[in-house]
């Protein structure tokens, strides 16, 4: 009898009971079933950092970041900042020769000779995903730091082989990037930086939380935050995604795409980290509905719904967070 007046009287706080072990079985199995008809080579990590509950597929095995790598490039820009080597009012001026592709991300639209600082260049590599902006932070901060930073954490499968654009010609670990690009990582490393920064564990609180502002402007939309109930409720989103191509093709000759996303999630009910991360993928076409992207979307409400959503799906009254 008490149990159920407890449970009641959380209910009406607005505060949801732990999932049994059961429900996190039962979330497992659908993010398995959902990999398994995935045209692809697909591996998901999430963790609901309020009771640690966790799900895990494919965990270990590593994928091509694309530009997943760049979250890694923002965190060692930022000991830069704090040991002293680098300022956020550090400038940098961009020349013809900098860009990096012909995308159309902002500093490649922008005159020769602008002056931007190294709060830009953070914001418009994550935000916007922009290479060039990426190329002229690695140029300050150094794949080899950036790799030891990440090894520094614990995260040994992540890392960063050569500047954006420079296929073929790493700065580090050749072999490596003959077949991952620009670089790699694993659904565990890379749910485990953002449950890092998360956690306020990167730096100190206040920069994590300043790396979590700049990747809430994320503009890439497309997979986790996709499904997510907006219109219902308070959502925090903050995230990073990659996209590219294969750089060795299968024995038939294709080049399957490499598609990813991880993202901190904040909902009335709870906070969680996600990893989706895919290669080999079969479905190239480049829109928003391609199945890498749909796939991920549907993973990520599975997950949402689980660890952070109002139950029974009714808005949280009561206090804000």
């Amino acid at each position: 009898m008490r149990i159920r007046i407890l449970l009641v009287l959380l209910a009406v706080g607005g505060v949801a009971p732990v999932a049994s072990g059961a429900d996190l079985k039962s979330l497992e199995r659908q993010v398995r079933d959902e990999v398994s008809r995935f045209a692809g080579t697909m591996g998901v990590v999430a963790r609901n950092l309020d009771t640690g509950q966790r799900i895990a597929v494919n965990e270990n095995l590593r994928f091509p970041t694309a530009s997943l790598i760049k979250v890694a490039v923002m965190v060692e820009t930022f000991h830069g900042i704090a040991d002293g080597s680098l300022r956020r009012d550090q400038t940098v001026t961009l020349h013809d020769a900098d860009r990096a592709g012909d995308e159309t991300v902002p500093l490649n639209v922008l005159h020769d000779g602008t002056v931007l600082t190294v709060s830009d260049l953070l914001r418009l590599m994550i935000a916007w995903s922009d290479n060039t902006a990426t190329n002229l932070l690695v140029g300050l901060t150094g794949v080899v730091r950036t790799n030891r930073r990440m090894e520094g954490y614990g995260l040994r499968n992540t890392k960063i082989f050569r500047p954006t654009f420079r296929d073929g010609k790493p700065d580090v670990f050749p072999e490596l990037e003959h077949e991952f690009g620009l670089g790699m990582t694993t659904p565990a490393d890379t749910a485990r930086l953002f449950e890092l920064i998360a956690q306020g564990k990167v730096v100190d609180r206040a920069t994590s939380d300043e790396m979590l502002a700049i990747l809430a402007l994320q503009q890439d939309r497309a997979m986790i935050p996709r499904r997510l109930p907006f219109g219902r409720d308070k959502i925090f989103v903050a995230s990073k995604t990659g996209w590219d191509e294969e750089k060795l093709p299968d024995r038939a000759g294709f080049r399957g795409d490499v598609r990813g996303d991880a993202a901190y999630v904040k909902g009335p009910r709870g906070r969680y980290v996600i990893a989706i991360l895919t290669r080999r993928v079969k479905d190239k076409s480049p829109g928003v509905d391609s199945d890498a992207l749909v796939t991920g979307a549907r993973i990520s409400r599975l997950v949402y719904d689980a660890f952070a959503g109002p139950v029974n799906g009714a808005p949280r009254r009561g206090r804000d967070r």
